[in-house]
Formats: structure tokens, sequence, C-alpha cells
């Protein structure tokens, strides 16, 4: 059974009096949450890369926006081994998109400090990282995609000088996060429908869309405006945001009277910048 109490709503088409019922997202169907407090570490050649940032996510639009800090240290060569060390602030400005199975992430991080390189001071460094359909997998827990720079380096006394990193094909684990464990979101929701239904088989009524964790903690809870009609034996529902900001976060359904299943392909989940059809 698609619904936990559809028959009732469905099996009393003359009664006024509000019905309700809960429907849980298929598996086919998940709408995943990327936010949270994130941590990232790793080494590329011979230098050790550390940003620790936070994130929220849009649940009508997608948009990622966040802040943190960043340290780069380590060596390089160059007529003998020299060090480097860089850091300072960051900031996010991402969006993501539904790309087949997984969550597709276009944008921008803006790195802010200073530092030194090969002994000398370096009193101000801004890059601006450009990320290209970076897609994330939260079930194989990678993401990929690429990502360049450009920016420019202040070294007092000797002047300013450009930093460029070329478009770069990039491919590794997500980034560990906080307790709340956002990265590793299910992509689980459920939809619940309060409705009257006339004698016309017209619906009306009220609904709550739910995106879960793992923990079974709800990321947001989106109160509906619902509507619809049962006609020739099939439900259809349409539920969406009730405020401006939320009116594209929206659950329709369409299923049969007879026995609550889905009619393939005629449902869809629209949430957090993705829009699946089941």
């Amino acid at each position: 059974m698609w619904l936990f109490i559809g028959a009732a709503l469905c099996g009393k088409i003359q009664a006024q009096s509000p019905e309700s019922f809960g429907f849980d997202g298929p598996n086919s169907a998940p709408i995943y949450v990327v936010e949270g407090d994130f941590s990232l570490s790793y080494t590329y050649n011979n230098i050790d890369y550390s940003l620790d940032w936070s994130c929220t996510m849009n649940p009508a639009t997608g948009s990622l926006i966040g802040a943190g800090n960043f340290a780069f240290d380590g060596y390089f060569y160059y007529y003998g081994w020299q060090s480097i060390y860089f850091g300072g602030s960051m900031g996010v400005a991402l969006t993501a998109k539904q790309a087949g199975n997984v969550v597709r992430v276009n944008g921008k991080m803006a790195l802010s400090g200073g530092g030194s390189i090969a002994g000398y001071t370096v009193s101000s460094l801004i890059i601006t990282y450009t990320y290209t359909n970076i897609d994330v997998d939260p079930v194989l827990g990678q993401m990929s995609g690429y990502g360049s720079a450009k920016g420019r380096a202040t070294v007092p006394g000797y002047g300013s000088y450009p930093v460029n990193v070329p478009n770069t094909y990039i491919s590794q684990e997500l980034p560990d996060t906080d307790t709340n464990g956002e990265w590793d979101s299910t992509g689980e929701w459920t939809a619940e429908v309060n409705a009257t239904v006339d004698a016309k088989g017209k619906i009306v009524g009220t609904g709550e869309l739910t995106v879960w964790d793992e923990f079974g903690e709800a990321y947001d809870v989106i109160p509906q405006k619902v509507s619809g009609k049962l006609k020739n034996g099939v439900v259809t529902l349409s539920a969406a945001g009730n405020s401006k900001p939320t009116s594209k976060i929206t659950v329709n359904l369409t299923y049969l009277q007879s026995n609550d299943e889905t009619v393939a392909n005629k449902s869809s989940v629209s949430a957090y910048g993705q829009n699946r059809k089941f």
C-alpha cells in the first residue's frame, strides 16, 4: 500500500469531513539535502589542505550559501624545497540541481587571507574557485567534476602577482560531516495530506512535505495547500508550498482509487533544486 490511510479518503467520496493519509516517497524519487558543517582535509603534491565550512541549502531553489576557514601548509620544489603556508576565511555560493541520479553543483568558493611562500610574506591572497558540473553522489559517497581558480597574491616590496589554476578534473570522496550527517542524506521524504472531497469529486485541503535524514530527524517541514479531483477511479492530488517562498516546493500524486497504487510516471516531487518523477 502506497498510502497509509488512502482508502479512507477514496472510500468516502460523498463525505465532507476531512480525511487524512500519509505517503512515503519511493526509492526511485529521492530528495537529497546537501548542507551542514563540513570538514575536508587532503594532501596534494606535498601540501596539506584543510577546509572547514558551514552551509545551508534553500529548500525551494537548491542554492547553497556558506562560510568557513581554510589553510594550506607544506612544501614545493623550486630550486630546492620551499615552504608554503596560507590561511584565512572562505565563502561559498553554489546552486544544486538534479542530474539523473546525482545532485549537480555549480558555483564559486572565494578564499581571502595571507601567509608566506618560500620565505616571503604574502600580505594578501584572494582566490575565487569556480566549480562546474560537480556531481555529488550521496549513495556512493563521491563527488566529481571540474574546478578552476583565479586570484592575486600581494608580496610587500615586490608587488602583486596573478594566481591561475586551469580547469582541472576533480574526483574525491565527499567531505566528512558533523553528527547531523547531511552528506549522508537518505533522500527519504513523506507527504501528509488532510483533505475533504465533495460529491463532485473535488478535493481541497492542506498538507506537509517532510525531508528526512538517516537519524529519523526532519531537515525541514514545508506546509502545503492541496487541491485535486477524483475522476473515473483515478485520484489526482497537487500540493504546493502555502507561501510565496515555498510555492515551487510541490508534490503531485496520481493513484488508483481501487488499490491506492500510483500510476507510473504520473507523480512527482520537487524540492531542494530537484524534481523527480515516479
